[in-house]
């Protein structure tokens, strides 16, 4: 079973990934949800960006829908 580790920041590992959700400002007061997942050291070090297309009323909001992304993304990877 892989550990989860959430940390203040928002960031969250989970096996040899580190996950970071971020809530990224409209000009029209919503909120874009943002996930960005690093894995890998050095020259073998991976970062991908995945931006969500709903638009949330809050940044907390929008940062709960990136963190579930991750735990979506985690699932889809262990099925590879």
């Amino acid at each position: 079973m892989s550990k989860i580790q959430t940390q203040p920041s928002h960031t969250i590992t989970i096996d040899r990934f580190t996950f970071e959700p971020k809530a990224l400002p409209e000009a029209d007061g919503r909120f874009h949800a943002q996930l960005t997942v690093d894995s890998g050291n050095g020259a073998g070090r991976t970062q991908r960006f995945f931006t969500f297309k709903p638009l949330f009323k809050s940044a907390d909001r929008a940062l709960a829908y990136a963190a579930q992304q991750a735990g979506e993304w985690m699932k889809q990877k262990s099925l590879a």
